[in-house]
């Protein structure tokens, strides 16, 4: 079964309200969705769980995946700018956000989309009739999923709009009580995500057949375990569900050979991925089985892309120093940025040509997820790749960091070495101290590592040096920013219109 093109959420989410819907009796209308005529079968079961898989995109209107994973994730960064075009964006970037921003809603409503439709499945695949061995095990593999899933969403919420979110763990009933939620207390959302990502484990397989890659599975939930510990600063805990993935590099996990291959579409879901969302290109039947990245990140020159980011300064010296070992540049270099270099060719340079013949000389331009391959999807700009949430390499460098921090430096290094050696750049001397091995990841190993794959801020914040690196590396906007305030986005608006008492972030107006 694949989770690549059915799009079932937004059927589903009428089944959470059928009880408003005073006039029609949908358990007796034979033309109507409800938990009580839907919920019969394993396909059933399969077609709850993808709506819950379908939330991870999410593609109800324009541009949402770009917003949740490049607005949100990596405008407030100092590896990306912003190009004066979509209000709403250049407002995260610079730091004017305020609680009527229009991402900032639409990534809460969609977060909580993917909890409730989770929440359906936990409430109604129990009670799917049968009791066969198969089925059973599907109800026990499912159910991990969608705690899997949900527990994900609130990881984002939690790093995103801080603790003071509310939590709901079963499906909505559509009662008047739901609307007027009681707002988590401190530790209550941290003990939800730790214990449902911990539990879990158990219960979802290691690995799925060809047709499945895509699905979570035990490492998936450790590997977003670790990263939920290091922005806790609980860095051994971390280390612990960091080393069960290791444990399994050669049979089940490894670094690509290429590089690049992690981007490009055709080598989706492989032994480098722990966690990416699945878009297929598809668009027959109506079907919105795409991202945007590319039209939205590409140059206007050659590509007529809408060019809307650009690397920072900074991000793009430390790249270009990125060197390998006969003084080239590195296959991170020329798949993260698009610069004046003749190894450097996007899909868009036509044969015998050049940088010159595109753009103007100093031009820098993203080039990671600036991709296309003919046949893949009918138009270049509705792009079939994955995105990347959890990469084997991002798991390498965080397990060395841990190791860094408990004293054992020298392992540390190997093991960053381990990703240096794939792009064939220097291998760092065994001699480097402790903070100098940090400092190295803060600066150069991550940020040439996995630009634009949605770490870069939240490194930033359970370091705790965001004010003074954006300050550093000359962030545009950095006079804007105020790190008692800019390190949560706001609660929306819309939210305290029903609930008035609420506490908002600090700093933040309601």
């Amino acid at each position: 079964m694949k989770f690549k093109n059915i799009l079932f959420a937004v059927l589903l989410s009428g089944i959470s309200f059928s009880s408003c819907a005073d006039f029609l009796d949908e358990d007796s209308n034979p033309n109507a969705l409800s938990p009580g005529n839907f919920w019969k079968s394993e396909g059933d079961i399969m077609k709850g769980l993808t709506s819950v898989y379908a939330a991870l995109q999410p593609n109800a209107s324009w541009a949402v995946p770009f917003e949740r994973y490049m607005v949100i994730d990596e405008y407030r960064s100092d590896e990306i700018t912003h190009r004066d075009d979509v209000t709403s964006w250049m407002n995260i970037s610079s730091f004017n956000v305020e609680s009527s921003n229009s991402v900032i809603s639409k990534e809460w409503t969609n977060l909580y989309k993917g909890i409730n439709y989770a929440n359906q499945c936990l409430t109604n695949i129990p009670a799917v009739p049968g009791d066969s061995e198969s089925l059973n095990a599907l109800k026990k593999q499912s159910i991990a999923e969608a705690r899997f899933l949900r527990a994900y969403f609130y990881y984002r919420l939690y790093v995103n709009f801080g603790e003071r979110v509310p939590i709901y763990k079963e499906a909505l009933a559509g009662t008047d009580e739901e609307f007027y939620p009681p707002q988590a207390n401190p530790g209550e959302l941290v003990s939800l995500i730790e214990t449902e990502l911990k539990e879990v484990q158990s219960d979802l397989p290691e690995s799925y057949d060809e047709s499945d890659k895509g699905r979570a599975t035990r490492y998936t939930a450790a590997a977003l375990l670790g990263k939920f510990y290091m922005f806790r600063k609980e860095l051994s805990k971390a280390e612990a569900e960091f080393k069960k993935i290791i444990d399994k590099e050669g049979s089940l996990f490894g670094l690509m050979e290429n590089w690049a291959d992690n981007f490009d579409g055709m080598h989706k879901n492989n032994k480098e991925s722990l966690m990416e969302i699945q878009f297929t290109g598809d668009r027959s039947g109506g079907q919105y089985e795409y991202n945007l990245f590319t039209v939205h990140l590409g140059p206007m020159a050659g590509l007529d892309a809408y060019e809307e980011a650009y690397p920072t300064d900074w991000m793009c010296q430390t790249l270009l120093a990125d060197k390998t070992v006969d003084g080239k540049s590195s296959d991170r270099l020329l798949h993260t940025l698009i610069f004046d270099d003749p190894e450097c060719r996007p899909f868009y340079y036509e044969k015998g040509k050049s940088f010159k013949d595109y753009h103007k000389e100093g031009e820098i331009f993203w080039h990671k997820y600036v991709t296309y391959t003919e046949g893949m999807s009918d138009y270049w700009d509705y792009s079939f790749f994955n995105v990347s949430v959890i990469r084997y390499a991002d798991v390498l460098l965080l397990y060395a960091e841990c190791l860094n921090d408990r004293g054992e430096t020298t392992e540390a290094i190997n093991i960053i070495n381990k990703v240096r050696a794939r792009v064939n750049v220097p291998a760092l001397p065994l001699t480097m101290s402790k903070a100098e091995v940090l400092r190295h990841l803060q600066e150069k190993e991550r940020p040439c590592e996995l630009a634009l794959e949605g770490s870069r801020w939240y490194d930033l914040i359970r370091w705790g040096i965001v004010e003074e690196t954006l300050k550093a590396h000359n962030k545009p906007f950095v006079e804007n920013y105020v790190d008692a305030k800019h390190q949560l986005l706001p609660i929306p608006h819309s939210e305290f219109l029903l609930n008035p008492d609420w506490e908002q972030n600090p700093n933040y107006s309601k």
